[in-house]
């Protein structure tokens, strides 16, 4: 195989973990938004909202706030700072 032909395979190869990382992320997303929603009885529209803001004031990436979420879900306690600022923001308004 030539240089050219490896080169093209590594990047092919590249670009398929980072979708598959993208698509990871994208699920857990969605898993801890019907967790939020089930567990916070909130409004479908309000979910990504809660998350966003949640993962900002935490300054956490949203797939790993969206982990502890989902882990949440399955009976895991939340960390003190992931729990006042759910309290926090399903509280307000």
């Amino acid at each position: 195989m030539d240089h050219e032909n490896r080169a093209w395979l590594k990047r092919v190869h590249s670009e398929n973990e980072q979708l598959k990382r993208t698509g990871e992320a994208y699920a857990a997303v969605h898993q801890a938004l019907g967790v939020l929603i089930a567990r916070c009885q909130i409004p479908p529209e309000q979910g990504y909202i809660l998350l966003d803001e949640m993962a900002r004031h935490l300054e956490e990436e949203l797939p790993v706030l969206a982990a502890e979420i989902i882990q949440w879900g399955f009976g895991q306690p939340l960390r003190p700072a992931v729990e006042k600022e759910l309290g926090k923001l399903t509280t307000r308004g």
